[in-house]
C-alpha cells in the first residue's frame, strides 16, 4: 500500500525535537509548524495543517498515546487536518469558521477524511490542559483571528503563539491593532514562565523579547508615528500578497517585529 504521507516530492511532513517531550512538525516546502507535545499519559497536537496526506498516521509514528488536536485559530490553514481525529478543541469563536476549507478541492479533501463532522469542543480562556505530568495553560489573544488561543507549556517553558506573534509578518486590519497590543501586553505578564516562542509561520523558537518589539511596534502605529516600509514584501508575503491578489496593505517594523496592515 502507498505511504499517503509520500507525494512526488517526497514526505509530506518533517519532524525534530524541540524539547524533551516536544516535537515540531513542518509542511512539505513551506516554512509552516505544528507542534506536538507529549505527557505521560496523553499528548497534545497544536494545529492540523490543510489537511495533507495522512497528519493522524504520521502523528501515530512519534507517540501512541491519545492526542487532543488543540488550534491555535479557525482558519483552515490551522484546522484542515482536524477532520482525522473524532473531536477538536478550541476556542468558540474558532467553531465558527473551522470547517470553512479554502476552496472547492480542499473541501472535498475534507469530505474524504475518516471524521468530517469532527465535534468541536470549546476551550476557555484560562483553562489548564493536563497531559498528565505535563500542564497547558490556554490563553485568549484574539486579533488576527477572534478566536485566537495561545498555549503556555510550564513544564518546557515554551508558548505557541498560532498567527498572533510570527517571525515573518502578522497580518492584521487597522482595527485590529488596539487587541493585538493588548494581547501582547497581556502575553508579556506570562515572561517569567516562558523561555521560548513557537509561532505557526516563517520560522520557530523566538526570543521573549521579541514581545518588546510588537508591543512599540503596535504603540507607533496606532499613534501613527511610524511610517511604512517601502515594500511590503518580506519573509513569506509578496509583494502582491497572498496568492498574488493584489495588496494594498502597509508592512511596518520594529526590531525583529514586523506587521502587515490591511
Amino acid at each position: 500500500m502507498a505511504n499517503p504521507n509520500v507525494n512526488e516530492r517526497g514526505y509530506i511532513y518533517g519532524k525534530w525535537h524541540t524539547g524533551p517531550n516536544t516535537w515540531t512538525i513542518m509542511l512539505q516546502g513551506s516554512p509552516h509548524f505544528v507542534y506536538l507535545l507529549i505527557g505521560e499519559e496523553k499528548a497534545m497536537l497544536i494545529d492540523s495543517f490543510y489537511g495533507q496526506g495522512d497528519l493522524r498516521a504520521f502523528v501515530e509514528t512519534i507517540t501512541d498515546k491519545p492526542v487532543i488536536v488543540a488550534n491555535t485559530h479557525g482558519h483552515f490553514d490551522h484546522t484542515g487536518g482536524n477532520a482525522f481525529w473524532e473531536e477538536c478543541w478550541m476556542s468558540e469563536a474558532s467553531t465558527k469558521d473551522c470547517k470553512n476549507a479554502f476552496g472547492e478541492e480542499m473541501k472535498k479533501q475534507m469530505e474524504s477524511m475518516p471524521f468530517p463532522d469532527y465535534k468541536c469542543r470549546v476551550i476557555q480562556d484560562g483553562e489548564i490542559i493536563d497531559l498528565g505530568g505535563r500542564k497547558i495553560k490556554c490563553i485568549a489573544i484574539g486579533a488576527h483571528h477572534p478566536g485566537s488561543m495561545a498555549y503556555l507549556d510550564y513544564n518546557e517553558r515554551q508558548l505557541f503563539t498560532g498567527d498572533e506573534l510570527d517571525a515573518g509578518q502578522v497580518l492584521l486590519s487597522r482595527e485590529k491593532l488596539p487587541a493585538h497590543l493588548a494581547n501582547m501586553e497581556k502575553l508579556k505578564t506570562y515572561a517569567a514562565d516562558f523561555d521560548i516562542i513557537n509561532p505557526a509561520h516563517n520560522g520557530t523558537h523566538l526570543l521573549p523579547d521579541i514581545l518588546d518589539d510588537f508591543i512599540e511596534l503596535d504603540k507607533r502605529v496606532i499613534a501613527g508615528t511610524i511610517e511604512p516600509l517601502e515594500s511590503v514584501a518580506g519573509f513569506g508575503w509578496s509583494e502582491r500578497g497572498f496568492g498574488g491578489m493584489p495588496n494594498k496593505s502597509k508592512r511596518y517594523n520594529v526590531g525583529a517585529a514586523h506587521i502587515v496592515v490591511s
